[in-house]
């Protein structure tokens, strides 16, 4: 549980009291702060709101009624709840209600782990690999609801951005990455302007906001949701295996262990690029390793830890 501040408690008592009055809920018990935006702290947070039958998770943006970003996720989160509702195996939160205001929504809470908590946590390497299967069986679904469309990969972004920040980090960082860094360049020239597919994606598929449900995994949180490369996506979800121990021989080229990788794609169908996708996952834990190993970045303890799986899997992963 999160500690709001006064006036984060009497606004979220009367987003809270509005609910209970035009959503047609039932007496109100509790309420606590489950989650606050690392990037935006001050206006993004989500409650978990407690009645006697049913909880709720009420979604606060008080920047929204500007930017209509919980609008436009509300009205998503309303066509996707039509598309998967034949599917035996994946589903998202269901929408229940949108304030006029445009401060809030409220979706169903499910009081399940996410896929982050399992990956992190658990002991057992067969259930994890459970995990990332069902994971690259949800993504299969939602990478579904639109049409694909070929698109040229363009790596520009993505090496512009390494070269910057090896520019700043102390010389020994500097030293060790320089052999990723002209790896990076040299697969960027081979694959730049190779087609892959271009898809209607979550945005922000990291572990957090996927639930695993006993018998169906569950999405979330869609304001990042819009068109682009396929392979992104699942980046942001096989990233989380660096926390995961095997051998050096068990990760591949891309830095993740191959049985993880295999599993999460045994169910994913959508014809990607595997060259693009392992280049891709090589530049987002080599873009993390570097931003973390900035010299003005105070680490957490949690982000220590996170530097130091992520040294380990480039430096296997580079060989």
């Amino acid at each position: 549980m999160l500690t709001l501040s006064e006036n984060e408690r009497c606004l979220a008592s009367e987003l809270v009291d509005e609910f209970c009055r035009r959503g047609g809920v039932e007496e109100i018990r509790n309420f606590t702060c489950v989650y606050r935006s690392h990037d935006f702290p001050d206006s993004r947070l989500v409650l978990r709101v407690e009645t006697g039958a049913r909880d709720y998770a009420l979604k606060i943006d008080t920047e929204s009624p500007e930017t209509g970003r919980l609008r436009n996720e509300f009205e998503l989160l309303g066509e996707l709840s039509n598309y998967f509702e034949e599917n035996k195996s994946s589903r998202i939160v269901r929408p229940i209600y949108f304030s006029p205001t445009q401060t809030f929504l409220v979706t169903e809470f499910i009081d399940r782990p996410t896929a982050v908590d399992l990956i992190y946590n658990s002991k057992n390497d067969d259930q994890v690999a459970q995990i990332f299967r069902r994971a690259g069986s949800w993504l299969n679904d939602l990478h579904g609801f639109r049409a694909s469309v070929n698109y040229a990969f363009r790596p520009r972004w993505m090496t512009e951005s390494i070269r910057d920040l090896s520019k700043s980090v102390p010389e020994s960082i500097a030293q060790d990455s320089q052999i990723m860094v002209n790896a990076m360049n040299a697969e960027a020239a081979r694959l730049r302007g190779i087609p892959d597919i271009r898809v209607f994606s979550h945005g922000d598929f990291h572990g957090l906001n996927l639930i695993v449900g006993q018998g169906k995994t569950i999405g979330l949180d869609f304001t990042e949701a819009r068109k682009k490369l396929a392979v992104y996506d699942i980046v942001d979800f096989l990233k989380a295996d660096i926390f995961r121990d095997g051998p050096a021989s068990g990760v591949d080229r891309s830095g993740i262990l191959r049985r993880n990788k295999e599993m999460f794609l045994r169910l994913y169908r959508h014809p990607i690029n595997i060259d693009i996708l392992d280049f891709c996952i090589r530049g987002r834990l080599l873009k993390d390793w570097l931003r973390l190993c900035q010299p003005d970045h105070t680490c957490s303890d949690f982000e220590k830890h996170m530097r130091a799986r992520l040294e380990l899997r480039l430096k296997q992963a580079f060989g």
